[in-house]
């Protein structure tokens, strides 16, 4: 039984970008997931803990070893192509990516992604 059959809808194979956002794991991501359902409708994110090394800190290190890695927050995103350059913008305001230690945020496309709908009637999470 494929999503077509359980929704009774038809979904567009759509050709989409894929952003992927580094985060401190301080509930950024969080704060994040929810600006971007409640203010863009998007509905396809993901968010998983990370080791991070460097992408939130300085690399200094001591006789050739590698700086302790620290928790971060993988967000990954998936948008349409039209929308992917205002997204990325967006996420990079949001996540406040300019302050010491934000994170970062890269963006690459996908070969093609299936539309993500939600049920009607779904509430939101609470905090």
């Amino acid at each position: 039984m494929d999503a077509n059959s359980v929704t009774g809808r038809t979904l567009p194979f759509e050709t989409c970008k894929c952003i992927m956002v580094v985060l401190p794991d301080d509930g950024t991501d969080r704060r994040l997931i929810k600006a971007l359902r409640r203010e863009k409708g998007i509905t396809r994110v993901d968010t998983v803990s990370v080791r991070a090394v460097a992408a939130l800190q300085d690399a200094k290190t001591k006789g050739g070893r590698l700086p302790e890695p620290t928790l971060a927050r993988l967000v990954t995103v998936v948008v349409t192509e039209p929308e992917a350059d205002a997204v990325f913008d967006y996420i990079y305001a949001v996540a406040k990516i300019g302050r010491p230690g934000g994170g970062m945020v890269l963006m690459d496309r996908l070969l093609g992604a299936t539309p993500f709908l939600l049920p009607e009637g779904v509430p939101d999470e609470e905090d």
